[in-house]
């Protein structure tokens, strides 16, 4: 579970990654003068505003809806002008600077250089000689010390530099002796007005056995074998100060005195727990592939590594959920129209698709806070001002304190199913946690007031009698009619299936909390059956709009009216067969011809998960011979390339891609949707033996399996509750009883039970 290379960083998605929930850094140690990129998961520009809505967007919205009937889709984008939302400062995450280091060496002398990442416990190492000298670099980043450690070990001694300089012009950094204090402010004028965002305060104290001196420029460090620093960073983010020089001073000394009492602790010490707090994630899920491809080997370690990223990411006390590119910053996305930001039309909810089934749960802690706390928050005036209607809604895009307003421009508002889909997150933790508490005072008030808020956003479709919704966008695709692109229409299948979702998650919680009696439940259940249902085309595919207009771009990257199949179950080949083939004819034509396909890592992710849900192992693993192919930086992350949706100037890191892989073959291995635990559902011919510890399945159930030339050799699930559960294997169908704690055996050559 190591990443390795010999080669020296050239840049950004080359180095190494490292994070603790709060701090992220990516380390570039290249010669004769290193860096490691600092960010910090609340370092946003921006600002917290409660005017984000359009005066007069409720009235717009209706005034599209009746243009939306009649498809005159020119006068519907027309009004959706006095519907969207207002930007304001909106904001970005942003890097906060880099620290160098520079060895004082000469690079032509260098030789045996190596580094790697050690996923299993979170630790970067670089070594190299220059003449007889060994130089031997370590950085790590802790999460029960909340600190950086940088440790460099020099045979013989050297003379080092280390600096800091912030990501703008707008920091400052200051030098004592053997420590520095910075204080940068996340300010930009490409998403906001460049007066408003994160202050934060950082320090760094070194310790050594040699000399430290100090000039305006940095730290020299001369006749020193061991050197020692440690950085702490914090920000302002949701904090209250008289004044903002108050908050500066105040800011600076939490973070010297946690630098400082850092660096008086032991530093083996520190490095230990660091150590134990990652492996005990990490630990948590074992894999091992075998087969004849020589790929087949680097399954494991990205199927790990996108487990790695969420948790150095996001952790239970975390400020915020990962944004788009988790906790690391490459100065490209927050450069560009699209911003680092949490996506609400995939990226954000892919983040934390693996959350779950690879046993990290508690790394999903942060976005149920945010959704509650800020989204819900902020879609309630949505709700009101621009639509009309009580309850809560999330668009297409939000920030760090809860956007929920349409998107700023019509060809992508309005949007209102975003805050559905990412509710749906806090749905699945507690059907794989069994949580009532959770689901009572947390989940639930949020799931019945989108209820609300949908079943009144609704409307009977005047010749069929079906329940439509709308005018809303299909993320972010476009159709065509006469010559023209256009986006609004009604009836998307997108917004139908997430209106769908929710109305039977509110209608399966009801009855798990005993309120299944109530006036609302019954008009939620007569709605539910009444939604539009599912349409197949004359070529035969899977429709995504209720109109036949054809699509201005057939190989785009987004696939939302495919959710059904994933990460929902609403289609699956048992039930609905015929919708199933619909949706693999949809996909088959998105990729021809394969030059066409608009290709990004998290989009080929999505590929992967629904061959997953569609039983086809084969075609799942080559979507990730191609990801592995075509879209890995040296350093294994996953990034969008400048495709003709990205509008980019170079690869774009998300955090997405990784964990979408990751989330993609722990479905390949295990499937628990509709009631059923599916072992090895979508094994490709070329895994040919492996096992797998850890995996997690709805019902909180953990699985451990084994298979052997293709075909399952043993299983065993323990529950933490007494439980009947269904289990399948190929065409074995059996009903086990489960023992809470007790580990259950199972094996395919067993009689039904």
């Amino acid at each position: 579970m190591k990443i390795r290379s010999e080669q020296q960083p050239c840049r950004w998605g080359e180095g190494f990654p490292l994070g603790n929930g709060h701090m992220g850094a990516m380390v570039l140690t290249s010669l004769p003068k290193g860096s490691i990129e600092l960010s910090e998961n609340t370092f946003y520009s921006g600002e917290k505003s409660m005017q984000n809505n359009q005066p007069g967007a409720a009235e717009a919205f209706y005034e599209m809806r009746e243009y939306a009937k009649k498809e005159d889709y020119e006068k519907v984008h027309m009004a959706a002008e006095k519907f969207v939302g207002v930007r304001g400062n909106y904001g970005t995450n942003l890097p906060v600077g880099h620290l160098s280091i520079d060895y004082g060496i000469d690079p032509e002398e260098v030789s045996h250089y190596e580094r790697s990442l050690d996923i299993t416990d979170g630790t970067a190492v670089c070594t190299f000689r220059t003449g007889r000298q060994a130089l031997r670099e370590e950085v790590f980043i802790s999460h029960p010390g909340q600190v950086l450690v940088y440790h460099l070990n020099l045979e013989g001694g050297s003379r080092i530099r280390i600096a800091f300089a912030p990501g703008n012009s707008f920091g400052s950094v200051r030098y004592e002796g053997g420590s520095m204090e910075f204080v940068c402010h996340a300010y930009e004028e490409m998403h906001c007005d460049e007066l408003c965002g994160v202050m934060l305060a950082g320090s760094g104290v070194v310790r050594t056995d040699g000399a430290c001196s100090a000039d305006e420029d940095g730290i020299s460090i001369s006749g020193a074998e061991d050197i020692w620093l440690y950085v702490h960073m914090k920000t302002d983010f949701k904090r209250q100060f008289r004044t903002a020089e108050e908050g500066r001073m105040e800011l600076r000394e939490e973070a010297r005195k946690h630098a400082a009492a850092c660096a008086d602790q032991d530093a083996a010490e520190i490095r230990r727990a660091h150590q134990k707090d990652v492996r005990s994630l990490m630990d948590r899920v074992k894999l091992r592939l075998t087969g004849q491809d020589f790929l087949v080997g680097r399954i494991p370690s990205l199927f790990q590594y996108g487990r790695y990223l969420l948790l150095s990411s996001s952790r239970a006390d975390s400020l915020l959920p990962a944004h788009l590119q988790g906790i690391w910053n490459d100065n490209v996305a927050c450069r560009i129209g699209w911003t680092c930001d949490m996506h609400l039309d995939i990226n954000t909810q892919m983040n934390y698709w693996p959350a779950e089934p690879a046993n990290l749960s508690e790394t999903a802690e942060p976005l149920f806070g945010w959704i509650k706390e800020d989204l819900s928050e902020s879609g309630k005036e949505t709700a009101e001002r621009s639509y009309g209607l009580d309850g809560w809604v999330g668009e297409l895009v939000s920030n760090a304190w809860g956007y929920a307003a349409p998107y700023w421009a019509s060809p992508i508002a309005p949007c209102p199913t975003g805050g559905v889909w990412v509710l749906m997150q806090m749905w699945e933790h507690y059907l794989f946690s069994e949580d009532d508490g959770f689901l009572r005072h947390r989940a639930f008030p949020l799931i019945e007031s989108a209820a609300r808020f949908f079943s009144r956003y609704v409307f009977e479709e005047e010749d069929t009698g079906w329940l439509t919704s709308g005018p809303s966008i299909s993320p972010e695709n476009s159709f065509l009619s006469g010559d023209k692109a256009f986006q609004i229409s009604n009836g998307c299948t997108y917004e139908i299936l997430m209106i769908r979702e929710l109305f039977s998650v509110y209608r399966q919680a009801c009855k798990v909390l005993k309120r299944d009696n109530t006036l609302f439940y019954q008009e939620i259940s007569g709605q539910l059956k009444r939604l539009l249902p599912y349409r197949i085309t004359k070529e035969g595919e899977l429709a995504e709009w209720s109109h036949d207009l054809p699509p201005a771009d057939a190989q785009h990257r987004h696939t939302s009216h495919l959710l059904g199949l994933f990460p929902f179950s609403q289609l699956n080949p048992e039930e609905t067969p015929e919708l199933c083939e619909a949706a693999k004819e949809t996909l088959r034509r998105k990729q021809m011809p394969a030059e066409n396909w608009e290709d990004t890592g998290w989009a080929r992710s999505l590929l992967i998960l629904y061959a997953a849900r569609l039983g086809d192992g084969n075609d799942a693993y080559g979507h990730i011979r191609s990801m592995i192919g075509n879209l890995l930086e040296p350093n294994d992350l996953v990034y969008h390339p400048p495709t003709r949706g990205a509008f980019a100037f170079d690869h774009v890191y998300e955090l997405d891609g990784n964990t979408g892989l990751t989330a993609a073959v722990a479905e390949m291995l295990l499937q628990s949707h509709k009631g059923i635990i599916r072992l090895l559902p979508a094994l490709p011919d070329a895994w040919e033996a492996g096992e797998v510890e850890g995996l997690f399945a709805r019902g909180n159930i953990t699985v451990d399996m084994s298979w052997e030339k293709g075909r399952l050799k043993n299983a065993r699930l323990t529950a933490k509750r007494e439980q009947d559960c269904s289990v399948v294997y190929g065409n074995q169908h059996w009903i086990v009883h489960l023992k809470a704690n007790v580990p259950f055996g199972l094996y395919p050559d067993m009689d039904n039970l």
